[in-house]
């Protein structure tokens, strides 16, 4: 009888729609082969060999983690599998991630609708990749002053096809192409079947990282805040709102949303280089969100416990849209944890009291 199952569980039929999601798996793999192909060439021809070239001119000198850029996060993450890349570059890391990456997803040709709980396991490994990303603008600037010239020769001898400069530009075109992959799966999936729901938060982690380089950035830029950005949690999204004072005035203001903190900001230009200015914070675990405004379809309300309402404005419907979903996304996880903790609270008070009445029994 158990044959008989196994016959019929073997001959079920494949439908259109589960080919086209094992298509686009397949490919996904077969790019990811070629990237970490790509990746450990770098990693071997100009990486781990930069601080024994000859003729390093003084411009690239100690300038390693400048053009390759650096993670710690990424380095403990592959200590923990028995990699030990202490003092290698973040290509080194990126390479080394791959090294687990790959074959969990090569695991997955058969069952696509797994992959976004892959994403969501490596959710923090993916996040650290993008202070690659954030540290892209200098890399590019010491490249095109110095790196360039130099490294052209070294390319001629190893015949490689592009300049570095494209090379060094692959770890984002990756993570672009994974928000893609994963975009694609998402509009040929049935959102009943079992792990559509973790190919959109997959979806939503990669578009998080691809920006999260940008807003690090940009609070690089922020001034005047007396407290610690570091306890306010990653930042979310950032970009500019017109702040509703009343009736007759209002301003344009940056909008700093992090996981713990909104903090609102005065954008000012000198040089051609931004920079803002603290002007107010408010703490997201005391706001609420008023989504839609009467006849205003582009403002949104942020409801404080402690502070007076502020009303923002957005450009557009869509930019509105952006942000009431990070914000209604921070403010679930928020609730979640709140109520996660009241659990474990709950269940501490019972063990104790349980403890307590049977101990008294005892005595």
């Amino acid at each position: 009888m158990g044959g008989t199952e196994s016959k019929s569980k073997q001959s079920e039929p494949v439908t259109d729609t589960v080919k086209q999601l094992r298509q686009i798996m397949n490919e996904l793999i077969e790019t990811e082969k070629d990237y970490v192909k790509k990746l450990g060439h770098v990693r071997v021809n100009y990486v781990c060999k930069m601080e024994t070239l000859q003729g390093l001119p003084g411009g690239l000198v100690g300038k390693k983690n400048i053009i390759f850029s650096n993670i710690e996060k990424l380095y403990e993450f592959n200590k923990a599998y028995g990699f030990s890349y202490r003092g290698y570059c973040h290509i080194c890391m990126l390479f080394a991630i791959y090294s687990v990456f790959l074959p969990k997803l090569q695991k997955l040709k058969q069952t696509p609708m797994q992959l976004g709980q892959v994403f969501i396991d490596h959710e923090e490994q993916l996040i650290d990749y993008s202070w690659y990303f954030k540290n892209m603008p200098a890399q590019e600037k010491l490249m095109n002053e110095v790196g360039a010239e130099y490294f052209a020769p070294i390319q001629l001898k190893l015949s490689d096809p592009f300049p570095l400069t494209e090379s060094l530009v692959l770890p984002f075109q990756r993570m672009t192409r994974y928000s893609l992959f994963l975009e694609r799966m998402i509009k040929c999936s049935d959102p009943a079947t079992s792990g559509y729901d973790e190919l959109k938060m997959a979806y939503k982690i990669s578009n998080f990282v691809l920006h999260h380089g940008n807003n690090m950035l940009a609070v690089d830029c922020l001034n005047g805040f007396s407290g610690s950005l570091v306890e306010q949690g990653l930042i979310q999204h950032q970009g500019d709102l017109t702040v509703i004072e009343n009736r007759f005035t209002s301003s344009v203001r940056r909008i700093f949303l992090f996981e713990n903190l909104v903090i609102v900001a005065k954008k000012t230009t000198k040089d051609g280089a931004e920079s803002f200015n603290f002007k107010d914070s408010y703490r997201t675990n005391e706001l609420s969100l008023r989504e839609n405004i009467d006849g205003h379809p582009t403002r949104f309300e942020l409801l404080s416990k402690k502070k007076r309402t502020v009303m923002f404005q957005a450009e557009n419907l869509e930019e509105k849209l952006k942000w009431t979903d990070f914000i209604q996304d921070l403010l679930m996880k928020q609730m979640k944890h709140l109520k996660d903790q009241q659990v474990q609270y709950q269940s501490r008070s019972t063990s104790i009291t349980h403890y307590e009445l049977t101990d008294g029994c005892a005595k």
